[in-house]
């Protein structure tokens, strides 16, 4: 988080976490990590308001398009990425662990 391109978010209720997002600038594009928001908080527009505001911030370092990793098999949140984003048609992520 110490890096100027990163971004971390948290929405607030009270002294409560009620949601958070990281977002980080590769020069490009801003990409979307983790967005996460406390079941009892759901249903009340925080993810898209985080989404939201995460794009501003990104978007004032430059970024003019964005990307989000999205687990498939969470239906919650592949709801809710498509509701917002267009799914990149035969986009493929490799990964490797060491």
């Amino acid at each position: 988080m110490a890096e100027p391109g990163a971004v971390l978010l948290l929405a607030m209720a009270g002294e409560t976490i009620a949601g958070s997002v990281i977002g980080a600038w590769d020069g490009w594009r801003g990409n979307i990590y983790r967005l996460a928001v406390s079941p009892e908080y759901r249903r009340r527009g925080i993810a898209r308001a985080l989404v939201q505001e995460v794009e501003r911030e990104l978007a004032a370092r430059g970024a003019r398009r964005f990307a989000a990793v999205v687990e498939g098999n969470h239906p919650w949140a592949v709801e809710f990425w498509s509701s917002i984003y267009e799914r990149e048609p035969n986009q493929l992520r490799y990964v490797k662990n060491i």
